[in-house]
């Protein structure tokens, strides 16, 4: 009969002459993992210490390295890019698209199997049946070691986060699959032991009678359930029923394994359990601050609570969530988790904030899907809240609670050129990180000294900004409008008002699918060629209707039918009423053609440019060459073109930043990577490095 876990100390066993003890084993696995988490922290270092440096920088070109050291650096940084950042192409099975990771995270994960699977076997044969106990047990004591591990990078109070740089969001990813590693690696662990009793047909006997075997095998039940419920088809089901039995299998494993581990080795399992308490209270307290009342006296309410939200209907089934005077501070591209108890109780989501914090408000952009994002429409639809004027806004007040912000990204301030490309509802990520570097322009324009830091010459190195926004209808334009109106409107006072203003900023809206792209509508038209009024400027019924134009029902989701954002689309490509979707690759916007139709019919005419009704964006001469305006065009755009464009002007290292389906990030990820290749940044060319920072929806 071959000895348990629990019958002897085990850690520091012999398993043969030049083999460490199990201990030792495990200090290895964690000296490993320690010194990846040491050279992230040092790129984390280095890259905050270049930000300051590109700031202070006086000449025409902070952001290209001015010294030796840097420049090899820049070098070793684009290499690394460059295999970090490359992905295989999705492959398609079906009506199913299989999306592959980038390069860089699947490398350090088999990197960190492979450190794992020399752990288990290192100088013990397989083959020989008198070592399966001794490969039993050495599986058993490198598994528990990992636990500290998933939990680190589980916490949204994220210790690996904080030194790397990195967002829990991001990290999500690798938390995911080093809990698969440890699957197989607990499956290794249970295996040897069932191979070894199997020799005796001792395996259902210790299932019985066995309560240490009973233990493992419940812990192996539990952990083999969460790995199979955190695959996105089925964890995507539902974000609600997934947080909770993930919260409940997680207390039943860690239970399971306390139970089976032996003494010796417990400390693994106290470290989680801790990690998940400190996890908790920096939450609960930060929340305390945060949503409490009694401290900020400057939200003066009659309630305990600091925060109170208005829900607004708009097309495509989103709703506009505004707070006011917030009582924390952000930075663009952040986001919180908003709880409100009184539509969707119990629950939390992460919604991006649309705003940055010179709005004085957070302003979210929820697009009804299931669950908690369908009962926020069905509110805001039932309040008649369609005016967005203070008053209605007023009537409909809730208290919400934020838990927050999250989310990190290098700042954009110190890039020569920055490119941002969304899909939908990703321009809530992409138009605050754009008005944030426009603000900067404009402070520095303007001569606002108190606002530069003594320790820097400026505020914003960036000279370039590209922002590409793809979506389905033209009254997706409305989310922003006044946001977009009012940064070109900022640059265009720099402009007139500074001649050696030398910023540049170019905006493209793509519509793919919308009625009044029949005809389709040549490329570079200026958007605005039929203004769009402001939802405060219309009556109700001027409001219902527009919302009616776009086959959308602000009741739409007031029932339990499954609801369809956006325009409702024929099998043939068509919209109702004769619309069309465009499915063309514009590859070059300077070229005008017409973009064609996927639905038949007569053969469109070659439309004109229309003009731009300037007077909706600045009081100034509309033939004047300082004008900025977007361009509104039908079709997808090529990503490639568009970067590799602003590329070609860059003097420094340059941002690329996307947010939306994964389509569109895959495309921009392989993009980015075949550019840097081609201009040769790595091998001394003297082009400069590309910087990608890719934002993924839902989980």
């Amino acid at each position: 009969m071959s000895m348990s876990m629990g019958d002897m100390p085990a850690g520091s066993m012999s398993m043969g002459d030049g083999v460490p003890s199990l201990f030792t084993l495990q200090k290895m696995y964690w000296a490993a993992v320690g010194s990846v988490i040491g050279a992230a922290t040092l790129v984390n270092v280095l890259d905050r210490v270049l930000a300051r440096h590109r700031l202070r920088d006086s000449s025409l070109t902070p952001a290209k390295p001015k010294s030796l050291f840097f420049s090899i650096y820049a070098t070793i940084i684009a290499t690394t890019r460059e295999v970090s950042y490359a992905t295989l192409r999705p492959l398609r099975l079906g009506g199913f698209t299989l999306h592959f990771p980038p390069l860089g995270p699947v490398l350090i994960m088999l990197v960190n199997l492979m450190v794992v699977m020399v752990l288990c076997f290192y100088k013990l044969d397989t083959l020989d049946q008198w070592q399966w106990e001794n490969v039993g047990y050495r599986s058993g004591f490198i598994a528990i070691c990992q636990l500290p591990l998933i939990f680190l990078l589980a916490g949204r109070q994220n210790i690996i986060g904080f030194l790397a740089g990195m967002s829990y969001v991001s990290l999500n990813w690798y938390h995911r699959w080093v809990a698969r590693i440890l699957w197989l690696t607990t499956t290794i662990h249970m295996g040897f032991w069932f191979r070894d009793w199997g020799r005796w047909n001792y395996i259902i006997y210790q299932l019985n009678n066995s309560a240490l075997a009973k233990r493992g095998f419940a812990a192996w039940v539990i952990l083999t359930f969460i790995v199979i419920t955190s695959f996105a088809p089925i964890r995507r089901l539902s974000y609600e029923v997934f947080v909770i039995q993930h919260l409940v299998t997680f207390v039943g494993f860690i239970v399971a394994v306390w139970m089976h581990a032996p003494d010796e080795v417990k400390v693994w399992v106290w470290i989680p359990i801790g990690l998940v308490v400190f996890d908790r209270l920096a939450r609960y307290a930060w929340g305390a601050y945060a949503n409490l009342a009694i401290f900020h006296r400057k939200n003066k309410t009659n309630t305990p609570w600091a925060h109170s939200a208005t829900f607004t209907p708009l097309p495509g089934n989103v709703t506009c969530v505004t707070i006011e005077n917030p009582s924390i501070s952000w930075q663009p591209g952040q986001h919180v988790f908003l709880t409100c108890h009184s539509i969707v109780p119990l629950q939390c989501h992460p919604f991006t904030i649309a705003s940055i914090p010179e709005d004085n408000k957070m302003k979210f952009f929820i697009r009804a899907e299931n669950g908690g994002t369908r009962r926020f429409f069905r509110y805001a639809s039932k309040t008649g809240n369609i005016l967005g004027n203070e008053q209605a806004a007023g009537m409909s007040s809730t208290t919400v609670f934020i838990d927050g912000p999250y989310g990190s990204i290098r700042p954009l301030r110190q890039f020569d050129s920055v490119i941002l490309l969304a899909g939908g509802m990703g321009a809530t990520f992409t138009i605050p990180l754009l008005r944030d570097v426009v603000s900067a322009w404009k402070m520095e324009s303007n001569g606002n000294k108190e606002q530069i830091p003594a320790r820097t010459t400026r505020l914003a190195a960036t000279k370039r900004l590209r922002f590409v926004w793809v979506i389905k209808s033209r009254y997706q334009l409305s989310y922003f409008e006044p946001e977009l109106h009012s940064l070109l409107a900022d640059v265009n006072e720099c402009r007139r008002t500074h001649s050696n203003f030398e910023k540049e900023i170019e905006i493209s809206i793509y519509i793919t699918c919308d009625e009044r792209l029949d005809p389709p509508i040549a490329t570079s038209v200026p958007l605005q060629t039929q203004p769009l009024p402001p939802l405060e400027t219309l009556t109700q019924d001027e409001t219902k209707n527009m919302f009616e134009k776009e086959n959308i029902s602000i009741h739409s989701v007031s029932d339990e039918s499954t609801s369809t954002p956006g325009p409702v689309v024929t099998s043939s490509g068509c919209l109702p009423g004769g619309g069309c979707c465009c499915t063309a690759q514009i590859e070059d916007e300077e070229i005008s053609t017409a973009c064609a139709c996927t639905c038949s019919g007569p053969e469109p005419a070659q439309p004109e440019k229309a003009a731009l009704d300037v007077k909706a964006l600045l009081p100034e001469d509309p033939t004047s060459k300082s004008i900025t305006y977007p361009n509104i065009i039908s079709g997808r755009p090529t990503p490639r073109t568009i970067i590799r464009k602003v590329l070609e002007k860059a003097e420094g290292e340059s941002a690329v930043v996307v947010c939306g389906p994964r389509g569109l990030a895959d495309d921009v990820r392989r993009s980015v990577v075949s550019l840097s290749d081609e201009r040769a940044v790595h091998k001394g060319t003297g082009a400069q490095g590309i910087y990608l920072h890719v934002e993924n929806f839902g989980l």
